[in-house]
């Protein structure tokens, strides 16, 4: 089984060199005479790249540079995002990651879509550790017209001496190498097949 693997692996090998090959030269037909092409003339118009939008709420997040902070001091993150909605009301959730909490009535939001499609939301967070933690945010549009969507982002904060608590959990991780010599985190999981 090995051996045909490997046989196919050739053949596509020596199919995709014979095609370039064929292509390298391109040649054109006149009245039944073909004549050389020069490459160096030939132009090859591109595919347009290929974009990937995400399913979810018309909702985009501002990415502004990672919050700073101490610990046991609170502050202020300023959440502004844009929508596109004519119309309904988009309800805004925040939560903090273990050692990061936000605070009092902050947690959640809603603005009016109609009108406006730029909205600024204050958020006030506390940190409890020193390290790097995110600010997750879920945006749900329910227009008038449609179906509720929502969209996620996190927000990063750095608190504290933030860079060594992050130098010594790199630190803690065990690298081992593969047989090829690339050194490797083996992480630990566990899968439950119902």
């Amino acid at each position: 089984m090995k051996k045909s693997a490997t046989l196919g692996f050739g053949f596509a090998g020596v199919a995709a060199s014979v095609l370039m090959a064929a292509c390298s030269q391109p040649t054109a037909q006149t009245s039944g005479v073909e004549t050389r092409v020069d490459a160096s003339t030939a132009k090859v118009k591109l595919a347009p790249p290929i974009t990937t939008v995400k399913p979810g709420a018309s909702v985009v997040f501002s990415d502004p540079d990672p919050t700073v902070m101490t610990r046991g001091n609170t502050a202020v993150i300023e959440v502004t995002l844009n929508e596109g909605y004519p119309s309904g009301t988009l309800t805004l959730t925040a939560t903090g990651e273990a050692g990061l909490s936000v605070l009092g009535g902050q947690a959640q939001t809603e603005f009016d879509m109609a009108g406006r499609t730029t909205h600024t939301w204050r958020v006030d967070v506390v940190a409890e550790a020193d390290g790097v933690h995110y600010l997750n945010l879920l945006a749900t549009a329910d227009p008038k017209e449609g179906i509720p969507q929502s969209r996620a982002h996190a927000m990063r904060v750095e608190v504290g001496n933030w860079k060594t608590v992050e130098d010594e959990r790199q630190a803690a991780k065990t690298l081992e190498a593969t047989p090829s010599g690339e050194m490797i985190v083996i992480l630990e999981a566990e899968e439950t097949i119902r």
